[in-house]
Parts: structure tokens; C-alpha cells; sequence
């Protein structure tokens, strides 16, 4: 007869998901957009994309050619920096409330109309920023902005390209 000690086949499995758990949790965090060690908040500014007022999806996949891949939150390195973004026409906010049907038409939609460009803007530390924007088929509308009063740093538009990504 096999006798199993009953605390560690209980722990050992409480362990590993308290584990998971908190690997899940640290990879929540906002997205480095520089290379080297992480610095300070006050050294640093921090992009929100896809704020709760935006009415696209954005995902930055660079900053300054650095790649990255933040739909949340990325912190920049003070000065000019040009992101590299993929927009989709179909906001987070609206993905996150919708059915599961409708998810996946949405979804679909921003996959058929998901366009890459880039945009310019100047950033400070210890100030947070925004990027958003609108959609008016087949026009994105996109906007830097200062996150506590939404004043823009600079805007663009770009045309949307229909499955050519």
C-alpha cells in the first residue's frame, strides 16, 4: 500500500497556482518602451492607449523602432519619440461590453480594416498621456493627448486599408 502524504498533495497544486497566479499579475504591468533597466515614474512619461474615451482600438508595436506590443499602458523615455501604432475601427471599451457574437463580428471588422502608421509627439516625465481616436470609414482619426485634461499634442489622420494588412 502507497501511503500519500496528504499536505503535500494538497499544497503542491495550491502552490502552483498561487504561483501562476502571481506570474499573471506581473505581466499586468505597464510595457517598457526603452531599452535597458526600468526607471523611476518620475523619469518617465506614460502612454495610455485606448483610453476610456476613445472610440478606436490601438496597439503600439514601437517606440523609436523599439518593439513593443501595449494595448495599456507603455512608459517612454522623456523628448520626441515616434510610436509605431496598429489601429482597428472597433474600440476595447466596445469589444469588452459586447455579446459574444457581436465580440467576434468586431473582432472581424478590425482585423479586415487594421492599418499601421506612425505619430510623432514629445513627451515629459512624470506626465501621463493618452493616444485615441475616432473612425469614420475609411478615415482614422488619431490623437496624442495629455491624459488629465486631454489637450492634444499633436493629431493625424490616416486612411484606412481594407484588407491589405
Amino acid at each position: 500500500m502507497i501511503h500519500i502524504n496528504r499536505v503535500a498533495f494538497t499544497t503542491v497544486p495550491i502552490i502552483l497556482l498561487a504561483g501562476t497566479f502571481l506570474l499573471n499579475l506581473a505581466s499586468c504591468g505597464t510595457v517598457k518602451g526603452y531599452a535597458g533597466d526600468t526607471r523611476p515614474a518620475a523619469d518617465v512619461a506614460t502612454l495610455r492607449a485606448n483610453p476610456f474615451w476613445s472610440d478606436i482600438l490601438v496597439t503600439v508595436t514601437a517606440v523609436d523602432g523599439f518593439e513593443v506590443n501595449s494595448q495599456i499602458d507603455l512608459s517612454l523615455l522623456p523628448g520626441e519619440r515616434t510610436l509605431t501604432i496598429e489601429l482597428g475601427p472597433c474600440s476595447m471599451q466596445s469589444m469588452n461590453q459586447a455579446g459574444r457574437q457581436t465580440r467576434q463580428m468586431l473582432a472581424m471588422t478590425n482585423a479586415e480594416w487594421r492599418t499601421r502608421t506612425t505619430i510623432t509627439a514629445s513627451f515629459e516625465a512624470g506626465v501621463e498621456y493618452a493616444i485615441s481616436g475616432n473612425w469614420m470609414e475609411p478615415q482614422y482619426s488619431v490623437e496624442v493627448q495629455r491624459y488629465d485634461d486631454r489637450s492634444a499634442l499633436t493629431s493625424k489622420k490616416v486612411a484606412g486599408t481594407k484588407g491589405q494588412y
